[in-house]
C-alpha cells in the first residue's frame, strides 16, 4: 500500500470518526427533545383534563340557568296575570267612584 492510499484511509477515518461523534451529539440532541416532548405532553394531558373539568362545570352552569330563567318566566306569567287582576280591580273601583258620585250629585240636587 502506497503512502498515499494510506493518507486517503486516514483521512477516511477520521471522517468517519467525525460522523460518529456528530451522530452521538445528535443522538443526546434528540433524546434531550423527546423528554421535552413528554413533558410537553403531560402538560398538554393535565390542561386537556382541567379543560374537561371546566366544560362539565359550564355545562352545570348552564343548566342552573336555564331553570333560572324557566323560573323567572313562571314568576313573570304570575305578576303579569296580578297585574290584569289589579288592574281589573281598580277599573272597578274607578267604575264605582263614578256611580258613587253620581249619586252623590243626585243627592245634592235640590228636590223640587
Amino acid at each position: 500500500m502506497t503512502d498515499n492510499q494510506v493518507d486517503q484511509m486516514f483521512d477516511l477515518l477520521t471522517k468517519c470518526i467525525n460522523s460518529i461523534q456528530d451522530l452521538k451529539a445528535d443522538n443526546v440532541e434528540l433524546k434531550s427533545n423527546v423528554a421535552e416532548i413528554k413533558s410537553d405532553i403531560v402538560e398538554i394531558k393535565t390542561d386537556v383534563a382541567e379543560l374537561k373539568t371546566d366544560v362539565a362545570e359550564l355545562k352545570t352552569d348552564v343548566a342552573e340557568l336555564k331553570n333560572d330563567v324557566h323560573d323567572l318566566k313562571k314568576g313573570q306569567q304570575r305578576i303579569e296575570k296580578q297585574m290584569r287582576l289589579n288592574d281589573a280591580a281598580v277599573d272597578s273601583v274607578a267604575g264605582e267612584q263614578m256611580r258613587l258620585k253620581a249619586a252623590i250629585t243626585n243627592l245634592e240636587k235640590p228636590n223640587v
